[in-house]
């Protein structure tokens, strides 16, 4: 259950109803109101937190052919963004009370665990469709083939 959604002995105070307001969006027949664990706005910019770290090349030993060196200036911007925005979702999610921390924190691993599945499943779905991989569209193996942006 959601902190909003607890006894006001609790002192948690929900955004949207704390001067009797109604919404619309909190009630009908496909509300889900209980939807809490594990929070999916946290998950979904905990991803988007990774890309950019990723795309930072921070962790980026050597480059491929034609890849440019990001300056320090740029990887510093990209590590900024991809802590701030998981970071500001969850001040959001925390102070509106529409979720714990123990929410977010699943929401990581379930990220995780969809990475970590999925890649796998991709795999099994190309060799038993018995196609490949589509041709990168960047990097070594788009370069080596010969092609070029």
């Amino acid at each position: 259950m959601p902190p909003r959604l607890l006894p006001p002995e609790y002192g948690f105070v929900d955004s949207v109803r704390r001067d009797n307001a109604q919404s619309i969006w909190m009630s009908g027949n496909y509300v889900n109101s209980l939807a809490a664990m594990p929070s999916m706005h946290f998950g979904y910019s905990f991803c988007i937190g990774c890309a950019l770290l990723h795309h930072a090349g921070i962790f980026q030993r050597t480059l491929e052919i034609g890849d440019l060196r990001k300056t320090t200036c740029w990887k510093l911007w990209y590590l900024a963004l991809a802590l701030a925005y998981p970071l500001c979702v969850l001040a959001a999610i925390i102070a509106t009370t529409n979720h714990y921390w123990l929410d977010a924190l699943a929401a990581v691993v379930v990220a995780y665990a969809a990475f970590l599945v999925l890649l796998p499943v991709e795999d099994l779905l190309y060799w038993s469709l018995r196609m490949e991989k589509p041709t990168p569209s960047t990097g070594e193996q788009f370069r080596c083939r010969g092609a070029s942006i």
